[in-house]
Formats: structure tokens, sequence, C-alpha cells
């Protein structure tokens, strides 16, 4: 790969991992720091864990499964050579898709005291070439991990699409092509009517922003060589035509009156100055929060687009022009609750070579221990659900993921022990933060950390480590981290 490539990949990084920050402030300032005894929801609130399916099935080609994207990209393109200077896959990961493996996590969950579990159904094994015959395999093999989780308590929280669309489906041009709304609409079909008696909450996808804002404009080498704007407008056509089939989703699921609710994930984050002495970056921080957060939080939950972010994006997207008829089925059809993921704030700099002028991505204006999105600020996951509570008339949100990444200092094994004392520390200040935002009012019904276990951290293969449970890849080996047990604690504290 050429330089300029070498060079948006490392940038990458950053952000399409989702590493979270340093946990240098556990309190909202001004307040003392929050205790795991402290922790208290009310009964019923949704207290559990988060994987995707590329991340930890593993087996990618078991049971008929097509190839998916990320298939392609880690096993033809070998993508993670560019950041780890080696090529790793997701085709064993945590061979979560074998029944005796997943039965060993489920009980480590049972016994961790999660009341859910976050994961997601991979396309390519329903629906091996994305559209058309349906791969009964597959299909039974989900409705034996949904009644596997339930049979130990555990609600099944099931996303439909966590980036990993059919390669069948890439060659027809993915998420541009307009057809991809009808494609995922009838995906989306058959999930609801093969499992919608038995999962009570559904997500339809998983972070459109990262997809087309930051994968597809730092990845699509066909216009590397175009301006930096035209190559990131060009990913609002398919981030529209993600919303569209969301909305698709989100009708047919009633229309077929199923007993639960279903959602959409957004990557949500305040947007601060990084130099707030720099007038520059100040003027900078809300025009990337129009770009990371209103437009999609106003796309999902209003059925419009800001009209500053439109008129850019237009400028130099000419072709992207949704219809009135497109706008009217986005504004008839709102998600029944909003998935939130947050792991950090986005610090802001003007800079005249990125996109419109601003950027956040890597930025992180602490002293280390630091990660790779940014700072731990808990206060700022309060502020994001009470703008969310003011902004947009205060609905249903669940947590869909938060978690954090320190590297080697939390990750030893020291007599067969992980003290992961930082990640214990991020998970105290969110979990207070998320309290004191239900006791304010917010219409916050559940936490989901990420992640159950270490996995494939995409273009990090298995160098970066998020979850409460430490997998040795080369025996399959679990050990709980010190993280896991702090959370046990917390879990065992909540009302019955």
């Amino acid at each position: 790969m050429n330089r300029i490539f070498r060079h948006l990949i490392a940038a990458l990084a950053s952000s399409l991992i989702w590493v979270p920050a340093g946990a240098q402030t556990a309190a909202a300032p001004g307040m003392a720091a929050p205790t795991a005894a402290s922790i208290r929801f009310p009964k019923g609130f949704l207290l559990g864990t988060s994987t995707a399916a590329y991340q930890v099935e593993g087996a990618y080609q078991a049971d008929g499964k097509g190839e998916s994207n990320w298939d392609f990209m880690a096993n033809k393109i070998g993508v993670t050579q560019f950041t780890i200077g080696k090529k790793e896959t997701g085709n064993v990961a945590d061979n979560m898709y074998d029944r005796a493996t997943y039965l060993k996590d489920i009980a480590l969950m049972k016994a961790l005291g999660v009341n859910a579990y976050r994961f997601s159904i991979a396309w390519s094994r329903i629906m091996p070439q994305g559209t058309g015959a349906v791969n009964a395999k597959a299909v039974a093999h989900y409705a034996q991990l949904i009644d596997d989780l339930k049979a130990a308590g555990i609600e099944p929280v099931v996303t439909l699409y966590h980036f990993d669309m059919p390669q069948a489906l890439i060659e027809k041009g993915g998420w541009a092509n307009p057809e991809s709304v009808g494609w995922y609409a009838a995906y989306a079909d058959v999930i609801f009517k093969q499992y919608g008696q038995k999962v009570r909450k559904f997500i339809t996808f998983n972070e459109p922003y990262i997809e087309f804002f930051v994968q597809h404009y730092l990845m699509n080498l066909e216009q590397s060589k175009a301006a930096p704007a035209v190559r990131y407008a060009a990913g609002m056509t398919g981030a529209h035509h993600m919303l569209l089939a969301s909305a698709r989703a989100v009708a047919d699921y009633h229309r077929l009156k199923l007993p639960g609710q279903v959602g959409i994930t957004l990557n949500l984050g305040p947007c601060l100055p990084f130099d707030p002495k720099n007038p520059a970056d100040v003027a900078a921080a809300p025009w990337q929060d129009v770009l990371l957060n209103k437009l999609f939080l106003d796309g999902a939950l209003r059925g419009s687009y800001p009209k500053q972010a439109l008129d850019s994006l237009q400028k130099y997207n000419p072709a992207f022009k949704p219809t009135a008829a497109e706008m009217a089925t986005l504004a008839a059809t709102k998600p029944d609750f909003l998935g939130v993921n947050f792991y950090a704030p986005a610090m802001v700099k003007a800079d005249p070579t990125s996109p419109f002028g601003v950027n956040w991505l890597g930025l992180n204006p602490e002293p280390a221990p630091t990660s790779s999105t940014g700072p731990t600020r808990p206060d700022q996951l309060y502020a994001l659900l009470m703008r969310i509570k003011a902004d947009y008339q205060n609905p249903t949100v669940l947590i869909t993921e938060n978690g954090a990444a320190f590297g080697d200092v939390d990750e030893k094994v020291v007599n067969g022990k992980i003290n992961d004392t930082n990640r214990c520390r991020s998970l105290v200040g969110h979990l207070a933060a998320v309290q004191r935002a239900v006791a304010d009012g917010s219409k916050t019904i559940g936490y989901l950390h990420w992640s159950y276990a270490d996995n494939f951290e995409w273009i990090f293969g298995y160098t970066v480590k998020l979850g409460l449970v430490h997998v040795d890849f080369a025996t399959q080996n679990r050990l709980p981290k010190q993280s896991y047990y702090l959370y046990q604690s917390i879990l065992k504290q909540q009302p019955k």
C-alpha cells in the first residue's frame, strides 16, 4: 500500500477500534469520586456485556456461511498488516460459534451476574449471498444461542448488523447502492420472523458514523486522491441508505406485532476544544458536534438532517439528494430506543487538512496512562445523556457499549491474576455517571459493557484488550480479570 494509505490507516486505528481512554477523571468536576458500593440502579435495569459476531465467533466458513466484507479484508487484503505489522484474522477469534465454548462463556456471564448480553448475528451466515436462500443451519445456531442465554437468566439483545456485510453485496456496491435498503429489509424480516417471539430487544445497526465517515473516508482507495471533504462526503450516500434501511426494519417489526422493541446504536460524544485557549479549536468544536452527533441523532430521531451538515455534504457530494419520500420515511418511523456507544468526548482541533477543517481522531490531551480515543470522562457521559434528554424529548436509551483499554499496564498476568486497575476505575466512574443521569430523569434502561472478553479488535487484531475476561487465543482458556470481579460485586448489590 502507498504511504498515504498507511498514514490513513494509522489515523483510523484511534476510532474504528473503539479503544477507550485513560481513567483520569472518575467523577464529575466538583463531585466526590464514586465507589462501587454506592452504585444502585432501579429494579429491572439491564446490566450486561457486549460482543459482535466477527470479533468473537470464528468458524468463518462453518455451516455454509458466506464470505463477509471482514472475511475478505482480513484474509485477502490482510488489513492488520498496516497497523500491527502482521496478518491477523477473525477466522477463529474466541471460537464462540462453537456451542461447547459459548456455553462456558454463558456460565462465566451467569457467575458474573449480568442480566443481559448483546451479541450480533452475522448476515452472511443467515443469507450467505446477502439475498435469496436462507441458511437453516445458521438459523438453528442462533435460535439455540438465544435459548441457552434465556435458560441462564440472561436477556439476549440482538444486533442485526455490526459492520459485517456479505461480500457478495459489497461487490454490488454495498451501501452506496440504493438497493441495499431492500437487501437489508429482507434480511431483517427473516430475523424478526425467526426470533421475534423470543428476543425482546433488537438493534438494527451499530455506529453508522464510524462505517461511513471514518472507515469509508480513510480506507476508500479509489478516492484516495480526492480532496478530503470529497472523500468524506461520499460516505453520506451509504449512511442515508443505512438510516432508511433501519426505518424500514422498524416499520416491519411493528407490522409483525412483535412483543419487544427495536432500536439503533450510534457512537456519540460531546465535542470539546482540544485547546480551550485556542479560539480556532473553540470554534471548531460545535461544527464537529454537528457532524459527529447531530447528523445521526436528527436523522434517526427527528427524520431530518441539520441544514449546516446537509449543505456542506451536498456541496462535495452533489449526487446525494434524498427524496421527499425518503425523508418522509425517516420522519414517520422512529426507533423504540436509542443505543448509545460512549467511550470518550471528542477533543476537537481546527485542522485545514481534515474534512471541513475539523479533526478529533486520536487526540488525547491527558497524561499517561493514555488510550487511543481520548480521555476517560464519565462526566461527559452524564452530559451526553442529559443533552439527549433535553434536545430529543427524553427517548429511551440503552448504553450498548462503554469500556476501557490501557495496554500492557492493565493486561499483565501476574501469579495467575490480571489486576486491570485503570479499567476498574473507568467502569465505576461510568456506571456512576449513568446512575446520576437516571436519577436526574434520563430514561436510560441499561448499561452493557464492551466487552465481555478480549477479542478480534478490527484492524488492531488481538493486540488491543477490552474484555472483562482475558482470552488465551492459543488455548482458548478464559481468565476473569479484576474488573470482572469488581463488576460482579456491583451486580450482586442490585435489587432483584
